[in-house]
């Protein structure tokens, strides 16, 4: 049997501080959902973790969206190649979970259990024909 080893590399693109990780060099569960709520932010915003072209403020996609998370500005960062075409409460969900995963505190950050319960109204289910039964039969 052989033996393996695992070495990561920090590179700060997933984890920009702080980050437990970055600090520790533990990888956690909750570092796992900080990791999470950072790849929900891709999603919304269509920027990188970390961008060095960006101006001095902007940088880490954390820093800079978390004050815009609120239901009240979170259209301050969506990505603009969206245009306008998506659902506003479906997105003010998505980016209040975002904001729940990123938190500092990794004891104030949800279990990815309750993160997937949090997102799962929002998938889009397949339409049912008129009449069709809800759950597929084994028949």
């Amino acid at each position: 049997m052989a033996n393996y080893s695992i070495h990561l590399i920090p590179t700060y693109k997933r984890c920009p501080m702080p980050c437990r990780y970055a600090m520790t060099g533990q990888l956690t569960q909750k570092s796992d959902v900080y990791s999470f709520g950072v790849v929900l932010l891709e999603l919304l915003t269509g920027r990188k973790p970390v961008d060095h072209t960006m101006p001095r403020g902007q940088q880490s996609l954390v820093t800079w969206a978390t004050p815009r998370l609120g239901e009240d500005k979170v259209k301050q960062c969506i990505d603009p190649r969206l245009n306008g075409e998506y659902p506003p409460k479906g997105v003010a969900k998505l980016a209040a979970v975002a904001a729940l995963c990123v938190q500092y505190e990794s004891e104030f950050r949800p279990s990815m259990s309750i993160v997937v319960k949090a997102l799962s109204p929002l998938i889009n289910k397949p339409q049912q024909p008129p009449g069709a039964p809800d759950t597929p039969s084994d028949t």
